[in-house]
């Protein structure tokens, strides 16, 4: 079967291919024609990232406060303009076309949002600055919208049309025929059956696979793809002398089982999950807790917890049974999947926003389809009616979230459990938080007493001890009550007023002292879900307006597949144990299919369907149903779920082990590599690039740290009196562990293509552009870590060819060709030579040179790439 391929707009430098020096005499048509191009390329072709703002961003704001004038079903429609169609923007109405891609200057919409010109919209009230701010950003950007449709007559509704037998993932999972082919695998007659899958479509296009990878290549790719680490020198050196089935099947079986293997494919999962510390979007409200599902997730992983548990967990996990309080903790933490999301704390409606977003969430993580868009209307591709939305809707209604949210550190146990999920019994909280709120107000109390202790004391006179001694003098003097003064009577009741509040004073602390011998469990928090008070149906909301409904529907299900006896809702629970169920059910057909293709994309470069987080009709057809449907079938019966098995089997592959080098005949006729013929060269995600260096420096820390510096920064809202100084400084441990605040990336990360974190986002984008030379050049971490490396290669005793060969051995995972050890060499003496005469001392001049070999093998395309 076919594949359309999909790559990242040409830039213009990949589209002209005049020399920079003659580019000064194009003439001026000609430069307008390329800009025109350009243009054109850049408003049909958007990224992933690019749509996402439009869905998350632009499309809500139009349909709450833009439809009901200006789109299909508006009567009329206001001067002639539709918000419904990409089309329409850029058409425009009466006065002239709406929106001009990248020029917000001229986009007529943005001017009525500013109120400017005479143009007022929406007419009721101007729409908050930073509404305005991301409508700019996104006319910028070229006006991403997948929204298609002619502004002539109204395109038939298309949801409801599509079945199972119009969309082939919806169709039910088979057990197909392994191939019968001819054994010319890598080894024979151990030829996988996956790789027979791979070699009957080879062969039926007349292709034939190159040779396996170098022992080096080979050791290099395996751990970095299970472990997000390089493989250690000891072991290349071991397996560099015997490159055997069996130590190749066993590294993998060390490297399945190792820690870093949950950290590393806890990050795949990460980037889907849309997991970060923050809530991003107006308000970046710091969530303190978050680091606890992190730590959920790697520990699930390194279990290898089955995936449908692992799913279960995540979507209904405070509704599973616990048989220890331990277990109790894990589930409740489980839930912070559908709490973690970016979420606008400004106004507006967010319990339907955070309902879209859990489905959003669910749907493309899990099932590979864009079920968020029929929030506002049928789905327009795929057959996902908008009660089937909001049959989702009524679940995640019925659903309490807790995410944190507050600017300022909560007071007391209570005001913490309003925002956070307790991770402990609820009648202890109940206690711990009255036993707060009792030595809260003994406390004010005593700051009043002492106060009045002082107020009073200061009243009296100077020379009060004297006095107080004369009046009881006096008494003993005469055995009864003197006859005193006016004076001294005045005195006397100051004085009995200030001892009266000295007692209460001490009473209070007394009783305060009692109150803080009384010890309790330190409580944790979380965030996560759990059932809300009030179980409901959700009613349709038409266009997703918040305030317009219509029919009210059931809480249920997807209805585009059928399942045998599947789960039902009980009135009294909110549906996601069912739901749960429903996802993880052996009859699912979206849920292995999906996994398993993600898994196969992080392993070989791409997914057998290449849009891994889009299953529906305007996806790509599979490369190899027959291999997707196997792989899934084997996930689901053979192998009861356990994603390191289904990884197993991949890395084992003769596929997996083939050299990444081309061959002619191939190429000319896959130069895609739709069909597997050699391996895709792969560059290293940002965070296996940062701890590559920090394993080459010898500063990785491979301990887990205990929390995360988000907690350490304690609550608050970003920009408004965080200190950030904690950031800065130098953190040892893995990438997976960097806080990641949404309005506050670190740099590293932002340079080499993290994605964004408020979407789900199962394929990474990979750029290659002059920020990241610059930054490999100059950034303070890399300058710091090129001198650490080399103060480490200077401990080792030997020779300066030695010290070069590990360097090789840490950075590339392999040794030195000679003519590379010579050309080091020969750099570092001339470095040295370089700076004989200045006033470095010798040691200093060593170290420059050596960190700027070292230097340059952390900016060197090998050290960023897999072969």
């Amino acid at each position: 079967m076919g594949r359309r391929t999909m790559s990242p707009p040409p830039s213009l430098s990949s589209k002209v291919s005049v020399p920079a020096m003659k580019c000064v005499f194009l003439p001026a048509i000609v430069l307008f024609a390329l800009s025109v191009s350009v243009s054109i390329q850049a408003e049909e072709k958007f990224s992933p990232e690019q749509l996402s703002f439009f869905e998350r961003k632009i499309r809500p704001v139009l349909v709450q406060h833009c439809y009901e004038c200006h789109a299909e079903d508006s009567d009329p429609i206001e001067g002639g303009l539709r918000v419904d169609l990409r089309e329409g923007l850029l058409q425009g109405g009466e006065t002239g076309p709406s929106v001009v891609p990248g020029n917000p200057a001229d986009s007529l919409l943005l001017t009525a949002m500013e109120f400017r010109d005479g143009l007022e919209m929406p007419p009721e009230s101007q729409l908050p600055e930073d509404v305005i701010r991301d409508f700019r950003r996104w006319i910028k950007m070229g006006a991403p919208d997948p929204r298609e449709g002619s502004m002539s007559p109204p395109r038939p509704d298309v949801a409801g049309r599509q079945s199972e037998d119009d969309l082939w993932s919806l169709r039910p999972v088979s057990n197909p025929d392994v191939p019968d082919i001819v054994e010319d695998g890598a080894r024979g007659q151990d030829m996988s059956n996956i790789d027979r899958f791979l070699g009957a479509a080879m062969a039926e296009r007349g292709l034939t696979p190159v040779g396996s990878a170098r022992p080096a290549a080979l050791i290099r790719r395996v751990s970095f793809d299970l472990t997000g680490l390089p493989p250690d020198p000891v072991d290349v050196e071991d397996f560099l002398a015997k490159p055997t089935e069996e130590s190749y099947r066993n590294y993998v079986d060390r490297l399945l089982a190792s820690p870093q293997f949950g950290e590393r494919w806890a990050r795949h999962w990460f980037d889907i999950a849309r997991y970060a510390e923050s809530a991003g979007n107006s308000r970046d409200v710091l969530m303190t807790t978050a680091w606890r599902y992190r730590d959920y997730v790697i520990d699930a992983m390194n279990a290898d917890v089955p995936y449908d548990r692992f799913l279960a967990e995540q979507i209904a996990g405070d509704l599973l049974e616990a048989e220890t309080d331990d277990e109790r903790r894990r589930l409740l933490i489980a839930t912070g999947f559908l709490a973690i999301g970016s979420k606008s704390l400004n106004g507006g409606n967010i319990t339907l926003d955070l309902v879209d977003d859990q489905i959003d969430v669910i749907g493309k993580s899990m099932l590979g389809l864009t079920v968020s868009c029929a929030r506002c209307h049928d789905h327009k591709f795929d057959p996902i009616p908008t009660a089937d939305y909001y049959a989702l809707a009524g679940i995640f209604k019925s659903t309490e979230t807790w995410y944190g949210g507050g600017t300022n550190r909560p007071k007391t146990t209570g005001e913490m459990a309003k925002a956070y999920l307790p991770l402990a019994d609820a009648t202890l909280v109940k206690k711990i938080d009255d036993h707060e709120t009792r030595l809260n107000d003994l406390n004010g109390k005593r700051t009043k007493a002492a106060k009045q202790v002082r107020a009073l004391l200061d009243k009296l006179p100077k020379d009060w001890m004297v006095r107080e001694q004369a009046l009881k003098d006096k008494s003993a003097d005469t055995g009864e009550e003197p006859q005193l003064s006016p004076e001294e009577q005045t005195f006397q009741k100051q004085l009995t007023a200030y001892r009266d509040a000295q007692k209460q004073h001490r009473t209070l602390i007394k009783e305060i002292e009692v109150l803080e011998e009384e010890k309790f469990p330190e409580l944790e928090f979380a965030i996560g879900v759990q059932e809300a008070k009030k179980v409901q149906d959700s009613p349709i909301h038409v266009r997703g307006e918040p305030k317009k409904t219509g029919d009210i529907v059931p809480r249920g299900f997807l209805t585009c597949f059928s399942i045998e006896n599947a789960p039902v809702i009980s009135p009294s629970e909110s549906g996601r144990r069912q739901l749960a169920e429903w996802l993880g059910h052996s009859q699912n057909p979206l849920t292995p299919r999906v996994a398993v293709n993600r898994w196969w994309s992080h392993l070989l470069g791409k997914g057998l369907v290449e849009t891994v987080d889009n299953f529906g009709m305007t996806a790509p057809s599979p490369s190899h149903p027959e291999l997707l449907d196997y792989l899934a079938f084997r996930l689901v019966h053979v192998h009861n779920w356990s994603r390191k098995a289904i990884i197993r089997e991949i890395v084992l592959t003769d596929a997996y082990r083939r050299s990444s080098e081309s061959a002619t005949d191939p190429v000319a006729k896959d130069e895609a590599n739709v069909w597997y013929w050699r391996h895709d060269r792969k560059r290293l995600s940002a965070e296996a690039i940062r701890d590559a260096m920090l394993f080459a420096s010898g500063d990785l820390v491979l301990e887990r740290p205990q929390g995360s510096l988000v907690a350490e920064m304690g609550e608050g809202e970003v920009g408004r009196g965080i200190n950030t100084q904690i950031l800065e400084q130098p953190y040892p441990y893995r990438g997976v562990y960097l806080p990641i605040i949404r309005g506050i990336l670190p740099e590293l990360l932002k340079i080499f293509d993290f994605p964004e974190p408020s979407n789900p986002q199962g394929t990474r984008m990979t750029t290659n552009v002059p920020a990241q030379s610059l930054f490999l050049m100059n950034s303070p971490f890399v300058l710091n870590q090129s001198r650490i490396f080399a103060n480490r290669l200077h401990q080792i005793e030997g020779t300066d060819a030695d010290r070069i060969q590990k360097a090789y051995l840490l950075t590339y995972g392999r040794l030195p060709h000679l003519d590379e050890q010579r050309s080091a060499l020969i750099f570092v003496s001339q470095f040295e030579n370089g700076l004989a005469n200045s006033s470095r001392p010798p040691e200093n001049i060593s170290e420059a040179a050596w960190s700027s070999l070292c230097q340059s093998l952390f900016a060197s395309a090998e050290f960023r790439y897999l072969d």
